[in-house]
């Protein structure tokens, strides 16, 4: 029987909660990406993910708060990215891992994509994120790469910043173009085609006995 599978008592009810909550966020995900924060309505987003509107402020108390457990859970995916020690071919592959992961939750891509539009709206919940993250980026990956062209993995006179800001435009660019075309663009095959040009295009070549 179906009773017998139940977690105890409060374990249940919390359990059903958790997977309430979740189907609230899967809907929100969905709204928002598609209307924006604006248009979306609380009452849509219940309606979808099968609650009441009630049901949705029990766990969010405001659209607010819900828009913005959407934009943690969308960091949450993409956390596994990480700075690799050894080169800059590993990095471009854990983008590539990244592209593929969030290709895997249209919704949540979809989202991304509004986001990136709504930072640069004066007043919106997420305003100055695109540029905040944008500078941690370049913070981070323009030195690593300054690194490897010293190392001799990068061509001498790449500039750093240069590359790495090529590499987060064919990101961002491809994913915009996806969700213009859903059906035209395969954002994984192209961001993939498109980041291993570019590693081709800048990384050293051999000198001296080892050239062709």
């Amino acid at each position: 029987m179906e009773s017998s599978e139940r977690p105890p008592g409060g374990d249940y009810r919390l359990a059903r909660g958790d997977a309430r909550r979740d189907r609230i966020l899967t809907a929100a995900t969905r709204e928002f990406g598609r209307k924006g924060y604006e248009s979306a309505r609380i009452a849509d987003i219940a309606r979808s993910a099968g609650v009441t509107d009630a049901g949705v402020l029990h766990h969010f108390a405001t659209k607010h708060d819900l828009f913005m457990a959407v934009v943690e859970r969308r960091e949450e995916v993409y956390q596994t990215i990480r700075l690799p020690d050894e080169s800059v071919r590993a990095l471009f592959d854990e983008f590539i891992a990244v592209v593929r992961l969030a290709a895997q939750d249209p919704d949540l891509l979809r989202f991304r994509v509004m986001l990136t539009g709504a930072s640069r709206i004066e007043g919106h919940p997420v305003q100055g994120r695109a540029r905040r993250n944008l500078e941690a980026a370049l913070d981070t990956l323009v030195p690593f790469v300054r690194k490897r062209i010293t190392a001799g993995e990068i061509a001498e006179g790449t500039d750093p910043q240069q590359l790495v800001l090529e590499l987060l435009a064919l990101n961002e660019g491809l994913r915009d173009q996806w969700s213009t075309l859903p059906d035209r663009v395969d954002y994984v095959a192209a961001f993939t085609a498109a980041a291993e040009g570019l590693y081709e295009r800048v990384r050293a070549r051999p000198t001296g006995n080892g050239a062709r």
